[in-house]
């Protein structure tokens, strides 16, 4: 989708201009500040707002989440709703957001509760219909299951094996254009460096206060507990 959008911006609060001016660098948008709903549709193609819109016909969105904003906009401007999301599990998760295999938008995380944060912004403000996972990288897995477990029903997995080489997006979206299988992967079982690194990542998340044990390390890679929970469970307990 490489069409050149004409974006109308409504929106009073400069700061919040700026935002938004400063969110949405893609060539794909031309973006007009409006003081006023236009009165000819063909002067805009999709107007952005930071309030409803009475009376208007041009298609217009309201912004909330900014990190989602350019996919609001793709979404309402050819109609596209109940989307698919395709994850590439990994230290480095590839998200999709498609329809239809139409691809609306793409982003990594390294962090997988940003992730999940994300995704929960886009089923509240546009709709999802289906969430495919990939089933490569058991342990990133288990926790991205356990991060987005609100969409338990929602969940498919996908075999992305012989889906050829490339990026983690090219990745996620493979297995979003793919179709997903419901049964769940069988029952994963952590190896000693993937434990090893998940203490790491509590030091480093921690910022050095707390190391987690292999028990509690080996809950979070197999889904049964969140690395923001396990912290937030060691400084109870040690009173930090």
């Amino acid at each position: 989708m490489d069409k050149t959008m004409r974006v109308g911006i409504i929106v009073n609060n400069f700061s919040l201009l700026n935002k938004i001016t400063r969110k949405i660098k893609n060539s794909e948008f031309n973006l007009k500040h409006l003081k006023n709903i236009p009165n000819y549709d063909h002067e805009v193609d999709i107007i952005v707002s930071d309030k409803p819109l009475e009376n208007c016909i041009i298609p217009h969105t309201i912004t909330d989440d900014l990190d989602i904003l350019e996919l609001k906009i793709r979404s309402v401007y050819y109609n596209k709703k109940n989307l698919t999301i395709g994850i590439d599990p990994g230290g480095i998760c590839g998200v999709a957001v498609l329809s239809k295999n139409h691809v609306l938008f793409c982003k990594e995380f390294d962090d997988i509760n940003q992730m999940s944060k994300t995704i929960q912004s886009i089923d509240r403000e546009i709709g999802i219909e289906k969430i495919k996972i990939g089933i490569g990288s058991p342990s990133h897995r288990s926790m991205i299951e356990q991060a987005i477990n609100m969409f338990e029903g929602k969940i498919l997995f996908v075999d992305e094996q012989r889906s050829g080489s490339g990026s983690h997006i090219e990745a996620a979206i493979r297995i979003g254009s793919r179709f997903g299988n419901e049964k769940k992967p069988s029952k994963y079982l952590p190896k000693e460096g993937e434990i090893a690194w998940i203490q790491k990542q509590s030091r480093r998340l921690s910022k050095g206060l707390i190391t987690i044990d292999k028990e509690t390390a080996n809950n979070i890679l197999i889904g049964n507990l969140s690395m923001e929970e396990a912290i937030k469970e060691y400084k109870l307990k040690l009173k930090i």
